[in-house]
């Protein structure tokens, strides 16, 4: 079972009740969405940056352990991109009555137009040829540069009325972490560059077109030199790599139901990544 980085041991034990008391299930266990995504795509160890509906994560993985002290999570993702372009729509005048542009509609909509631009200056003011997208009511929906504009809240979280850093800011912030922190959780200078060297999107939200090439670019003036991975089934990795996990022997640490019966739903935190 894939688990949200942010889940609470009290989130595991209600999942852990239901699966064996509803569903029926004779062992469980739980991996975290990023861990599954890197295995996905063939590595123990690397940066995985996942965007998902409604938060970014940036979770640094070392041969299957993840460096939770390092982690970083932002409340951003891709609705807030949607709802950032159903905003500059509005803006554009381009809602007929309030029920045109559903958040439904919007999103279908940044899923097949929104790009990201290879700035937010290039964003701000390049010259973009307007594109008709059909709606369901038969009325057309003009796009310019919204679709650029709405995906450089990622990036600039300012341009959404947020306070918290962007996605590159959050990856930067925890590259110079892991390469400056000194103590009893440091790494040695190979950990780290085993684990930067390789830099993972995973998640619904890293589909946008040139994002991979943005986040390039923008860390390689950052003077990070890592490797940006974008598969292109990155929208199902998670699935993918758990699906490998649990087919091979030994590599699943399993919470069995005859565990569970004796030592209630707390058991399954001893077998967590």
């Amino acid at each position: 079972m894939s688990e949200d980085i942010l889940a609470t041991e009290k989130d595991r034990e209600e999942m852990t009740v239901k699966l064996f008391d509803d569903f029926k299930f004779m062992a469980i266990s739980f991996i975290p969405q990023e861990l599954a995504s890197l295995i996905g795509n063939g590595y123990t160890s690397g940066l995985v940056v996942n965007i998902g509906a409604s938060y970014t994560s940036v979770v640094p993985i070392y041969k299957m352990s993840i460096l939770r002290h390092y982690t970083r999570v932002i409340p951003m993702g891709g609705r807030d991109v949607t709802a950032a372009l159903r905003e500059l729509l509005r803006l554009q005048n381009q809602f007929y009555s309030p029920d045109d542009l559903t958040f439904a509609i919007v999103d279908e909509v940044k899923r097949e137009h929104a790009r990201v631009a290879d700035s937010l200056q290039q964003a701000q003011t390049m010259t973009v040829e307007d594109i008709e997208v059909d709606m369901p009511d038969y009325q057309t929906l003009k796009l310019g540069r919204e679709r650029y504009l709405c995906t450089e809240i990622l990036f600039r979280t300012t341009l959404a009325g947020r306070t918290h850093p962007g996605v590159l800011d959050t990856i930067e912030d925890v590259l110079n972490n892991m390469k400056t922190h000194r103590g009893p959780s440091s790494l040695s200078r190979d950990q780290y560059g085993e684990i930067s060297k390789k830099i993972l999107l995973s998640g619904a939200g890293t589909m946008l077109p040139n994002l991979k090439e943005r986040v390039e670019a923008e860390l390689r003036v950052a003077k990070f030199g890592g490797k940006v991975l974008a598969p292109p089934e990155r929208r199902s990795i998670a699935w993918m790599g758990g699906s490998i996990m649990g087919g091979i022997d030994g590599m699943v640490a399993w919470t069995t139901l005859e565990e569970y019966e004796s030592h209630g739903p707390s058991i399954v935190h001893a077998r967590c990544y």
